[in-house]
Protein backbone atom coordinates (compact mmCIF):
# COMPACT_ATOMS: atom_id res chain seq x y z
CA UNK A 1 0.00 0.00 0.00
CA UNK A 2 2.91 2.36 0.59
CA UNK A 3 4.49 2.08 -2.61
CA UNK A 4 1.16 2.97 -4.10
CA UNK A 5 0.62 5.80 -1.92
CA UNK A 6 4.11 6.90 -2.86
CA UNK A 7 3.80 6.44 -6.54
CA UNK A 8 0.31 8.50 -6.51
CA UNK A 9 2.04 11.48 -4.56
CA UNK A 10 5.41 11.26 -6.61
CA UNK A 11 2.91 11.52 -10.05
CA UNK A 12 0.89 14.25 -8.20
CA UNK A 13 3.16 16.08 -7.59
CA UNK A 14 6.18 15.91 -10.43
CA UNK A 15 4.19 15.06 -13.22
CA UNK A 16 0.60 16.52 -12.63
CA UNK A 17 2.57 20.10 -13.00
CA UNK A 18 4.21 18.90 -16.57
CA UNK A 19 0.72 18.57 -18.33
CA UNK A 20 -1.07 21.52 -16.24
CA UNK A 21 2.07 24.26 -16.71
CA UNK A 22 3.15 23.84 -20.19
CA UNK A 23 -0.35 25.43 -21.53
CA UNK A 24 -1.37 28.94 -21.79
CA UNK A 25 -2.21 29.67 -18.47
CA UNK A 26 1.71 29.05 -17.44
CA UNK A 27 4.49 28.78 -19.71
CA UNK A 28 2.75 30.08 -22.55
CA UNK A 29 0.97 33.08 -20.95
CA UNK A 30 2.08 36.16 -22.48
CA UNK A 31 1.48 38.04 -19.11
CA UNK A 32 4.28 36.03 -17.43
CA UNK A 33 7.53 37.50 -17.28
CA UNK A 34 10.21 35.88 -19.60
CA UNK A 35 12.89 34.95 -16.75
CA UNK A 36 9.42 33.49 -14.46
CA UNK A 37 9.26 31.09 -17.47
CA UNK A 38 12.62 29.86 -17.44
CA UNK A 39 12.33 29.00 -13.86
CA UNK A 40 8.75 27.71 -14.60
CA UNK A 41 10.70 25.21 -17.52
CA UNK A 42 13.69 24.56 -14.80
CA UNK A 43 10.72 23.35 -12.27
CA UNK A 44 9.25 21.24 -14.96
CA UNK A 45 12.17 19.73 -16.11
CA UNK A 46 13.51 18.96 -12.36
CA UNK A 47 10.52 17.59 -11.49
CA UNK A 48 9.84 14.87 -14.32
CA UNK A 49 13.69 14.02 -13.83
CA UNK A 50 12.33 13.66 -10.00
CA UNK A 51 9.73 11.60 -10.85
CA UNK A 52 11.64 9.17 -13.23
CA UNK A 53 15.06 8.60 -10.66
CA UNK A 54 12.14 8.48 -7.99
CA UNK A 55 10.50 5.39 -10.15
CA UNK A 56 13.18 4.13 -10.80
CA UNK A 57 14.10 3.19 -6.94
CA UNK A 58 10.89 2.46 -6.45
CA UNK A 59 9.90 -0.19 -8.75
CA UNK A 60 13.19 -1.52 -10.09
CA UNK A 61 15.56 -1.04 -7.13
CA UNK A 62 12.45 -1.97 -5.04
CA UNK A 63 13.21 0.59 -2.29
CA UNK A 64 10.37 2.80 -1.50
CA UNK A 65 11.90 5.35 1.50
CA UNK A 66 14.01 7.25 -1.58
CA UNK A 67 11.70 7.96 -3.75
CA UNK A 68 8.92 8.75 -1.00
CA UNK A 69 11.59 11.14 0.79
CA UNK A 70 12.35 12.58 -2.85
CA UNK A 71 8.49 13.30 -3.23
CA UNK A 72 8.41 14.88 0.00
CA UNK A 73 10.72 17.40 -0.78
CA UNK A 74 9.11 18.46 -3.85
CA UNK A 75 5.77 18.42 -1.96
CA UNK A 76 7.15 20.23 1.63
CA UNK A 77 8.62 22.66 -1.56
CA UNK A 78 5.24 23.61 -2.39
CA UNK A 79 3.82 23.74 1.03
CA UNK A 80 6.85 25.98 1.91
CA UNK A 81 5.95 28.66 -1.14
CA UNK A 82 2.26 28.18 0.19
CA UNK A 83 2.96 29.09 3.76
CA UNK A 84 4.86 32.03 2.77
CA UNK A 85 3.28 33.14 -0.11
CA UNK A 86 2.07 36.67 1.45
CA UNK A 87 5.56 37.15 2.59
CA UNK A 88 6.74 37.39 -1.12
CA UNK A 89 3.80 38.76 -2.46
CA UNK A 90 3.31 35.72 -4.66
CA UNK A 91 -0.40 34.51 -5.86
CA UNK A 92 -2.04 31.26 -6.27
CA UNK A 93 -3.15 32.04 -9.25
CA UNK A 94 -1.36 34.26 -12.19
CA UNK A 95 -2.87 37.15 -14.29
CA UNK A 96 -4.84 34.94 -17.27
CA UNK A 97 -4.62 31.68 -15.88
CA UNK A 98 -8.30 30.08 -15.22
CA UNK A 99 -8.35 27.15 -12.52
CA UNK A 100 -11.19 26.27 -10.67
CA UNK A 101 -11.24 27.07 -7.07
CA UNK A 102 -13.97 24.47 -5.44
CA UNK A 103 -15.19 26.06 -1.84
CA UNK A 104 -13.43 29.50 -2.87
CA UNK A 105 -9.97 27.06 -2.19
CA UNK A 106 -7.58 26.73 -5.21
CA UNK A 107 -7.50 23.53 -6.89
CA UNK A 108 -3.44 23.74 -7.00
CA UNK A 109 -3.26 24.12 -3.16
CA UNK A 110 -6.47 21.09 -2.94
CA UNK A 111 -3.96 18.71 -4.84
CA UNK A 112 -0.61 19.33 -3.44
CA UNK A 113 -2.28 19.37 0.17
CA UNK A 114 -4.19 16.17 -0.68
CA UNK A 115 -0.35 14.62 -2.52
CA UNK A 116 1.46 15.70 0.98
CA UNK A 117 -1.04 13.76 3.19
CA UNK A 118 -0.68 10.88 0.95
CA UNK A 119 2.69 11.07 0.87
CA UNK A 120 2.99 11.75 4.63
CA UNK A 121 0.67 8.38 5.34
CA UNK A 122 3.14 6.36 3.03
CA UNK A 123 5.98 7.52 5.27
CA UNK A 124 4.23 6.47 8.48
CA UNK A 125 3.35 2.85 6.63
CA UNK A 126 7.25 2.61 5.36
CA UNK A 127 8.17 3.28 8.78
CA UNK A 128 5.76 0.99 10.75
CA UNK A 129 6.62 -2.01 8.29
CA UNK A 130 10.26 -1.18 8.75
CA UNK A 131 9.99 -1.55 12.10
CA UNK A 132 8.40 -4.69 12.06
CA UNK A 133 11.12 -6.39 10.30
Amino acid sequence: MSKVLTFIALSGGCVVPVFMDLGSSHLFNELWDAHARSHLVWMIASFFLIFILGSYFLFIEKNELIPAMMSLCVLLGYAISALTINFYGGVFLGEGGVEPEPFGIPINLIHFSSMLFLQLLALILIFKKNILR
